[in-house]
């Protein structure tokens, strides 16, 4: 099938590893132009130089910090510089560790948790939504946890954040859709990554449980009885991104192996 992605500006957040690194690939190789968005430059350009190799000038990185809406907004304006209005943004910058919700005093909860996800995302919402809407398309798909909707007793935390995400998401789909903007998310859950590995050995100090046992009871909840690849995810990122999935608005996508229990 073709997506209909070639010659298209994506923005990827959280690009230079893991779910969005791998989301970067899979838009490379289905002709868009891909726009690395990480904070850490080494990794950053680790990550443009190896892809470069394969898909030359149609990588590119840019430095910043989710958490910084100053940089946000001045690396939105390089890009546009540089290369036009992003037609695609993709927000897979940001995770949240798990942690006990009664070690988290007010400022904890508020800088630590949301901080790392949601206001993240609302930056690069808030300054590329503007311009997208102002040319009248674009394509835009989130990354959520599963515990935003089917939330676990040891990420409370990380359930309320992944949960407004969510929420965020659909209401601006809801106000976008008319001004030719697409959103929709995707949830993955037990995606085979580094960040999937700092998660089980949280959970391990949390429970007081060796890593490999939180592992094995992890993976009997997953009808597939493995984990996921962060291919796999890309895979339905980067159809949502498409042209193709142009009446695909407001959705839910959940890529977990079947452990989801709502429809």
């Amino acid at each position: 099938m073709d997506l209909k992605l070639a010659g298209l500006l994506a923005l990827v957040t959280g690009g230079s590893r893991g779910v969005g690194h791998a989301c970067a690939t899979a838009l490379l190789n289905e002709g868009a132009r891909v726009v690395l968005v990480a904070r850490d430059p080494d990794r950053l350009e680790r990550a443009r130089a190896s892809l470069a190799e394969t898909h030359g000038d149609s990588v590119m990185a840019e430095i910043a910090d989710l958490g910084d809406d100053s940089a946000m907004r001045s690396m939105v304006e390089r890009v546009e510089a540089r290369a036009g209005v992003p037609d695609i943004l993709v927000n897979a910058g940001a995770t949240v560790a798990p942690a006990d919700f009664l070690e988290l005093d007010e400022a904890a909860f508020r800088d630590g948790i949301f901080e790392q996800k949601l206001f993240g995302y609302a930056r690069a919402l808030r300054h590329v939504l503007p311009r997208m809407a102002a040319r009248g398309s674009g394509r835009v798909v989130n990354i959520a946890g599963l515990g935003g909707r089917q939330p676990h007793i040891t990420t409370i935390p990380v359930n309320l954040n992944n949960a407004a995400v969510l929420s965020l998401s659909k209401a601006l789909a809801t106000q976008y859709a008319p001004r030719g903007i697409g959103i929709n998310t995707v949830v993955p859950h037990m995606i085979n990554t580094d960040r999937q590995e700092e998660t089980m050995q949280k959970w391990a100090e949390m429970t007081g449980k060796t890593v490999e046992q939180v592992v094995a009871e992890r993976m009997k909840t997953v009808p597939l009885g493995r984990l996921g690849r962060a291919e796999e995810v890309a895979a339905v990122v980067t159809f949502l991104a498409s042209p193709v999935a142009s009446f695909v608005v407001g959705a839910v996508w959940h890529v977990d192996g079947g452990v989801a229990v709502s429809m």
